[in-house]
């Protein structure tokens, strides 16, 4: 059965240089009638580095995160479903477990927080957080 794409469900991406060369993604909307969602992904927090601090997250607030991290906004990703669908079913990017309602709340809220989210996306958010 091929994977069904939707908001709340992580994805463990190939992203290049890292500790596996992967970050964990959560797709934050459900298909567009474009057939398209958006995908914001999580990184550690790492001293004297960067971090965007409109959505910090503890240790333990989901099974793949093991120590304080945020939401890159600056990273996130408008993509098509088929390609999502493609790739998890190929074997590229692997599922992992569901963020809670409540961290999906937090996560959400930190899109219009955020100083760096891209305001194409933005506004992609904004046109479809109710689908």
């Amino acid at each position: 059965m091929p994977y069904i794409v939707a908001k709340k469900a992580t994805l463990l991406v190939p992203s290049g240089p890292g500790e596996n060369g992967q970050h964990l993604y959560v797709i934050v909307t459900n298909p567009c009638a474009e057939q398209q969602c958006l995908m914001v992904t999580m990184s550690s927090i790492k001293e004297g580095r960067f971090h965007d601090p409109a959505c910090i997250l503890a240790a333990g607030e989901h099974p793949f995160i093991t120590k304080p991290s945020f939401i890159d906004y600056r990273l996130s990703w408008q993509v098509r479903c088929d390609h999502v669908v493609k790739c998890v079913d190929g074997w590229v990017y692997t599922s992992k477990t569901d963020v809670t309602d409540e961290l999906f709340g937090k996560i959400c809220g930190g899109i219009p927080a955020s100083d760096f989210m891209p305001v194409r996306l933005y506004r992609y958010f904004e046109g479809n957080k109710h689908l």
